[in-house]
């Protein structure tokens, strides 16, 4: 393990932005590379102040920011706006952003199009898509085109109910050797990284021998290269305790509710706002302002008598 900083070493100055070849090098040296999502202004400037590596707009913000039950039914158009507001607010870490589902998988057309949509109006460094089979293709194709993708395998939620529900994948013999199977095509389809999710750490260890390029875990084991967390569910920003991978660092949503509820006593209390909360204006000015009015008043009483 080195002790060498990470691309987005808090204490640096004027940090060069994130590139590819960086996060494969600390692949190489072993320094683990830190990934977290982000959907917004506010929540791409705080990874940029946590000099995160790698920052995801993940489809996961059709559920944290947007309030659909589930990633499917979110469209392109808001994730390119939701991509649009992250590049806002960062300037270090890498940016990939998720292919929302139905927007890559019916041709490798379609696929390059979406991808270069992101690249170009959203501005994004890399794309990510979901699966193996025939997204291994899709893949290559977008690579062939030009543009960094990063696969991800195990518990796709884009395909969740095919595969059972949100629960942990590779838990069989058959299913390990799908993760294995999946992992492999990706990196040969040239993927620059993998993103394995709820996969047993035992089956992550054993793939990891065969992995060249950086993978990404989340409730993947601590084998992996890096780790991701979803920003809501690290900071404690939405109910539930989230999956059995989830570390919550904060409890957000308690102090933001704390929060909007006493301002609400205060303004029903007639507590807020104070003097301190209001403008001045000096006396004269008001003074002769008043006068104004009168003039005023006086002037349209008399044209309508």
């Amino acid at each position: 393990m080195s002790s060498h900083p990470t691309p987005h070493d808090p204490g640096a100055i004027d940090r060069p932005p994130v590139t590819l070849p960086q996060i494969a090098e600390l692949k190489r040296i072993g320094q683990p590379i830190v990934m977290v999502t982000a959907y917004d202004y506010p929540s791409a400037q705080v990874a940029e102040a946590a000099g995160v590596d790698i920052v995801l707009v993940g489809d996961s913000g059709a559920m944290t920011v947007l309030g659909y039950k589930t990633t499917v039914p979110v469209g392109l158009d808001e994730m390119l706006m939701l991509t649009q507001a992250v590049r806002r607010g960062l300037k270090t870490p890498l940016l990939v952003c998720d292919l929302p589902f139905g927007s890559y998988e019916s041709s490798d057309e379609q696929a390059i199009a979406t991808s270069q949509r992101f690249i170009k109006e959203g501005g994004c460094d890399a794309v990510k898509l979901e699966g193996g089979g025939t997204s291994v293709q899709r893949a290559r194709a977008i690579v062939c085109a030009g543009i960094p993708v990063m696969g991800h395998i195990g518990l796709t939620p884009q395909t969740a109910t095919a595969l059972g529900g949100y629960k942990a994948q590779g838990r069989t013999a058959q299913r390990a050797t799908d993760v294995w199977t999946d992992a492999l095509d990706l990196q040969a389809a040239g993927c620059f990284s993998i993103v394995f999710e709820a996969i047993p750490a035992a089956v992550s260890e054993i793939v990891m021998e065969r992995m060249e390029i950086p993978v990404i875990g989340i409730g993947a084991g601590p084998s992996t290269d890096g780790q991701v967390l979803v920003f809501h569910d690290l900071l404690g920003i939405r109910e539930g305790h989230g999956a059995r991978f989830v570390k919550r660092y904060r409890n957000i949503l308690d102090e933001m509710v704390g929060g909007v509820t006493e301002y609400a006593e205060d303004v029903r209390a007639g507590r807020f706002p104070t003097e301190d909360h209001t403008y001045s204006i000096d006396p004269e000015e008001l003074k002769q302002f008043r006068a104004r009015l009168t003039e005023h008043h006086t002037g349209a009483y008399d044209f309508m008598s």
